[in-house]
């Protein structure tokens, strides 16, 4: 069983561990790693990049198993039994990590609002969180001007962020919002978030789009 180490913590960064299993696809050579620091992409979250012994590497999710598996690309075979040491590139962990945590928070005051969540993106750059827009068009300005306040109050305050299992699913909840199931990596406090603003909102085929930046602090 591999042990998913991101999960656990989002600023653990390295593992030396040992390859489990190893092979190759049309991504080239690949392994499984016993102890795994990396991100796959999923959940409108950017996978992480790093480096196996110093070598650039990509995770991915084994696309031939119903677990949780992820596995890294490699530039030469290694075997099974072979001890490494993985690295991510920490100021993208960071910054992915604070932009999924403040989606959930945009994500939540605008539920608040009435509106039904529909997708998320957490990319830099393109961070938006849209919505059933509903039969009335809203009032986008004065949505945008509520949710903004309200995520800056909740990053004022300093709201923790935490991380529990119910039904065999991942929560993660935030101090006095709400909780949602998510495999995806998050800072540890709101306080670690700077720089938020909501960016643009605008409905377009009865979609609302909230869009948002943020950086890590």
């Amino acid at each position: 069983m591999q042990r998913h180490i991101y999960l656990e913590d989002t600023y653990s960064f390295t593992a030396t561990t040992q390859v489990i299993d190893a092979g190759h696809s049309d991504l080239g050579h690949w392994i499984t790693l016993a102890d795994n620091v990396f991100h796959p992409q999923g959940g409108g979250q950017p996978s992480d990049a790093g480096t196996v012994d110093g070598t650039p590497t990509r995770p991915f999710k084994a696309p031939d198993t119903s677990e949780h598996i992820v596995r890294l690309t490699c530039e030469n075979p290694l075997g099974v039994g072979a001890t490494v040491t993985s690295a991510v590139d920490a100021q993208a962990r960071r910054r992915h990590a604070a932009l999924h945590t403040c989606g959930h928070v945009v994500d939540g005051f605008v539920r608040n609002l009435g509106f039904k969540h529909r997708v998320s993106n957490h990319f830099p750059g393109q961070a938006r969180i849209e919505f059933d827009a509903g039969a009335d068009k809203p009032d986008l300005e004065h949505l945008a001007a509520t949710v903004e306040e309200q995520t800056r109050q909740a990053i004022e305050a300093s709201r923790k962020v935490y991380a529990t299992e119910r039904d065999g699913l991942r929560i993660i909840g935030i101090d006095g919002l709400h909780e949602d199931p998510c495999g995806g990596t998050h800072v540890d406090s709101l306080s670690r978030l700077t720089g938020f603003a909501v960016r643009s909102v605008k409905v377009k085929g009865g979609v609302l789009k909230v869009g948002y930046v943020v950086e890590h602090a």
